[in-house]
């Protein structure tokens, strides 16, 4: 299987109600640990040398994600970009404030991602079809982004400010095509009356323990994960499970 990041499945069911959506996805991603190259000499620590804000924010979202808060310092974000950690600090302020940065870059890149589904009713009647495209986009996303999803399951496991910031600017804020979806068909009779929170736990354990568990997985049974092609007819198979599951005639 091509996947290079590994994510742990959330261990908290209050954040499933909110996200799905859909897009083309790539199966591959992410850069632990990998340290950009720069010139010979002292890297510089001021303005004079400009920080790629796109390169900074997916080297620091990909860091947050390997070491957690706690054990993730500026100097090993800077060290990986090839900068001058002062310079960082001179820029963003505080370790939270670029986490906070970091986050919202992750969220926003995934959000986008999805945000073609953002106007579920021009897409036509297939309440089904659509629900089965937005779960399976959640899925690619994850593959493609594990790194926001890894973060998210850390700070699920405890009250924090961080916790609170995810749940207050991405999960209060926003409107995202699953609950839309499914809340749509559950009014037109097409879906049973079910608590978002409910499928969308199948949808994140369930299908999501084949990217989540891959050791296990592969384990287990490695044609399931053997290719990308493998993977994503795994992920259709699943979905397919979840939606019919929901249909109000099942």
């Amino acid at each position: 299987m091509h996947i290079n990041n590994h994510m742990s499945i959330f261990n908290w069911a209050s954040v499933y109600l909110m996200v799905a959506g859909l897009g083309d996805s790539r199966l591959h991603g992410g850069m632990t640990g990998k340290v950009l190259k720069r010139g010979k000499g002292r890297p510089a620590a001021n303005g004079d040398l400009a920080v790629d804000e796109q390169l900074c924010m997916e080297v620091a979202l990909d860091t947050f994600a390997e070491f957690g808060f706690e054990g993730t310092s500026v100097r090993e974000i800077s060290r990986r970009l090839g900068i001058s950690h002062s310079l960082l600090n001179a820029k963003y302020g505080s370790k939270q404030a670029l986490w906070a940065l970091a986050f919202d870059f992750g969220m926003e890149r995934l959000h986008a991602r999805m945000a073609a589904f953002d106007t579920v009713g021009e897409a036509g009647h297939d309440l089904p079809g659509q629900l089965r495209q937005v779960s399976l986009n959640f899925l690619l996303g994850l593959v493609d982004s594990p790194a926001i999803f890894k973060i998210m399951n850390a700070e699920g496991g405890h009250s924090s400010e961080r916790l609170e910031y995810i749940v207050r600017k991405f999960f209060h804020q926003r409107t995202w095509a699953f609950t839309t979806l499914l809340k749509k068909g559950q009014k037109e009779g097409v879906f049973r009356k079910v608590n978002p929170v409910l499928p969308f736990t199948l949808l994140a354990h369930g299908a999501g323990a084949l990217l989540a568990l891959q050791p296990l997985i592969e384990t287990v049974d490695p044609r399931l994960t053997a290719t990308d092609r493998e993977v994503r007819r795994s992920l259709e198979t699943v979905v397919d499970i979840i939606v019919s599951g929901l249909m109000q005639d099942a």
